[in-house]
């Protein structure tokens, strides 16, 4: 809570920095907007194949009505937690207590593979660019960076080794055979995770250019550093609105990207990814019986 109250105060004085007068905001290219739009349903495809392929190894029998709706129903309460961090707390209320461990261990796992994509995909941004929204040399950390995304990675394959801690979960362990046994499993999740980041980045990209940016790979660099920084960044509610808007602005501005281009632009994705799906999903989820 400290440390969000601290992140939350130096990010307030990223707002206050726009001049709301001086600025102006202008739909230069109306395609590229409809294009983000249109790009939503793909963004979540790829997560409902991950969650399709998360039942089939937690061997879990159900109905395709029923995978629908707790696949809505963890987009809305993961839509109240950063990063979709709680989205496990919805796709369980559909199911019998018997499968709930298995089916929170595993999207968890499918969690942390999206988490792997954004840090991945940052540290290689900042490399690349050599540069980052902080003042220092950023070439004395390029060992440590790369060490970080090595292990982030090798956890993600072997991070069964934490359970080996707990005694009596015979469920878990038994979850765990099942997955070593499905080799294929973590690859097939960690694919869909870079191919969804891809989404993100076109989605961001497409939408900054709709309001007069350039597309250009320097910029997908920075946009690979936004989604590092806000994924690593302390929230708590709404998919870290606000604190998604203000690192925006702390990083591409330094792209030379105009302040208030970024905040709309920004906030439009949220709106986007998370809001329209989540209104949608209130429609769709059923009262359990």
């Amino acid at each position: 809570m400290i440390l969000l109250a601290v992140i939350a105060m130096f990010f307030y004085f990223q707002f206050i920095k726009i001049d709301w007068g001086k600025e102006k905001i202008q739909l230069i290219h109306p395609f590229y907007l409809i294009l983000t739009l249109l790009l939503v349903p793909i963004n979540w495809l790829i997560e409902w194949l991950k969650w399709v392929i998360t039942i089939h190894v937690a061997e879990v029998q159900t109905t395709q009505k029923i995978k629908l709706n707790a696949f809505f129903a963890g987009i809305i309460t993961g839509m109240l937690t950063p990063n979709m961090l709680g989205n496990f707390i919805g796709r369980i209320y559909y199911f019998d207590r018997r499968n709930r461990i298995s089916l929170i261990v595993l999207t968890l796992v499918s969690n942390y593979a999206q988490f792997i994509a954004s840090i991945v995909f940052g540290i290689i941004g900042i490399l690349i660019l050599g540069k980052i929204p902080i003042d220092l040399e950023i070439d004395q950390f390029n060992f440590i960076l790369i060490a970080i995304g090595v292990i982030v990675s090798v956890f993600y394959f072997n991070f069964e080794w934490f359970f080996k801690f707990l005694k009596r979960k015979a469920r878990i362990h038994l979850l765990i055979r099942n997955i070593k046994r499905r080799r294929m499993y973590r690859w097939k999740i960690l694919f869909l995770s870079f191919l969804r980041h891809g989404i993100f980045t076109l989605q961001f990209s497409f939408m900054l250019h709709a309001f007069g940016e350039n597309l250009s790979l320097e910029n997908v660099f920075w946009i690979w550093q936004v989604y590092l920084w806000v994924t690593i960044a302390p929230s708590l509610l709404l998919g870290k609105l606000a604190i998604r808007e203000s690192i925006a602005i702390w990083v591409l501005t330094l792209a030379g990207m105009g302040e208030l281009t970024v905040l709309i632009s920004s906030f439009l994705i949220w709106t986007f990814n998370l809001l329209l799906p989540t209104i949608i999903g209130l429609f769709i989820c059923k009262e359990k019986r």
